[in-house]
């Protein structure tokens, strides 16, 4: 990733010091030799080079250091017919480099944004009608100062086309979850959010990054509205439910974890069916995908990349390897926290390998499988265990500190 680079571009020059900035020719072989597959963040690299940028950040005012590095980003962008993310990205990498500013950790691939703009661009003209000869020049003009070749734009482009027709063939089209309506509460403090019935396209397409093969992509259609969870189930509710608690990362709005699903549907959701508050169960394995996509096809909700998800999940890059407290995130588009990350999520349905490519209505797996479907990812996962469309799986007696689970509640007739 960019970001990367940028690392290791510090290393060096700590090492070797303003001697460095002299030698173009030998930044560019150690850049090359460790950092074989960043071709165009050293290509940018070594362009603030030749503009001199390390030498003109030196201004020794920092007050003056904002207004200079703007500058320099706006004259690298006009001289190189660059997008402002690129230009600013080169200077901000430099300024670290040289100590001027703080070195980030924060994952930022920039060239994985800029696909995902030329792609977002491509895709609202194609849906929108025919790619006239202007619009696309324009998006030749895009591609290039995205640093994108004519094989990306071409793989891009393929990729789109086929998405756009695949889901007009197929149908496929979500609805909206009742967001005019405020949360169902009950007196645990369980929020629902209604999701309203529609259909979808289940799974993930073929070119999406760190697809499984069990991601067969094909239509579902949900015939019934039902209301999920905003959030996964806590300690605290599960004490009130069952007594003690059997977390490993203990705090009352953490999400309890270390539970079994022989535990949830056996034990949990019958006392708690037995409350007077309604009637509970596990959300189907479509059901769940449904809510997380919350109507976007994207591999990680807003974006086929995962240059935002620390914004809505904790993984293995901002988790400290712990559990968090629940809603910490931002939620989807339908009020929904942490269906990427934080901790897995039992589902009610058996997994037993790929699912069909063919429609279904209101799926509820196989009669027996593997293991239960658990899904979103977690803590102690990476970004692409955190997509939509990844699916995981455990015998249903298995207690780890990775999974949870959030109820569905079923909507009687005075909700409907």
């Amino acid at each position: 990733m960019s970001e990367l680079v940028g690392r290791i571009l510090k290393d060096l020059y700590d090492y070797r010091g303003a001697e460095l900035l002299q030698e173009p020719q030998t930044l560019q072989l150690l850049l090359e030799d460790l950092c074989p597959d960043e071709s165009k963040a050293i290509r940018l690299i070594l362009l603030g080079l030749a503009r001199h940028v390390p030498q003109r950040l030196q201004v020794g005012d920092t007050q003056a250091l904002a207004t200079v590095m703007q500058g320099l980003s706006a004259e690298l962008q006009q001289h190189h017919q660059l997008n402002p993310r690129f230009g600013s990205w080169i200077v901000e990498t430099w300024a670290a480099a040289i100590s001027l500013l703080p070195l980030t950790l924060d994952p930022h691939n920039i060239f994985a944004e800029a696909a995902e703009e030329y792609r977002n661009a491509l895709r609202i003209v194609l849906a929108s009608g025919a790619l006239t000869e202007p619009l696309r020049q324009e998006l030749e003009t895009l591609g290039r100062q995205l640093l994108l070749s004519d094989q990306d734009t071409a793989r891009i482009e393929s990729e789109v086309r086929q998405d756009l027709e695949q889901r007009q063939r197929l149908g496929g089209q979500p609805s909206m979850a009742s967001l005019l309506l405020p949360p169902l509460e009950n007196d645990l403090g369980m929020r629902f959010v209604r999701i309203e019935s529609g259909s979808y396209l289940m799974g993930s397409p073929a070119y999406e990054l760190h697809r499984e093969a069990d991601e067969t992509l094909h239509p579902v259609s949900l015939s019934q509205a039902f209301a999920l969870q905003t959030t996964t189930v806590t300690q605290k509710q599960w004490e009130v439910v069952l007594g003690a608690n059997p977390s490993d990362f203990k705090g009352a709005n953490q999400p309890v974890e270390n539970v079994s699903w022989n535990d949830v549907v056996t034990r949990f959701l019958p006392r708690l069916n037995e409350m007077g508050m309604g009637s509970y169960r596990l959300p189907t394995e479509a059901e769940w995908e449904y809510a997380a996509r919350a109507g976007s096809w994207h591999a990680y909700y807003q974006r086929d990349d995962a240059s935002l998800l620390d914004s809505f999940a904790w993984y293995t890059n901002n988790s400290r390897f712990q559990t968090h407290p629940v809603a910490q995130k931002q939620p989807n588009a339908w009020g929904l926290y942490d269906m990427n990350g934080n901790v897995w999520e039992w589902c009610q349905d058996w997994y037993n390998g790929p699912h069909s490519n063919e429609p279904q209505t209101d799926p509820t797996g196989p009669a027996r499988g593997l293991g239960r479907v658990m899904r979103g990812g977690s803590w102690f996962c990476n970004a692409p265990s955190c997509r939509a469309a990844t699916r995981g799986y455990m015998p249903p007696e298995t207690r780890i500190r990775l999974i949870g689970f959030r109820l569905v509640r079923e909507l009687d007739q005075l909700l409907d």
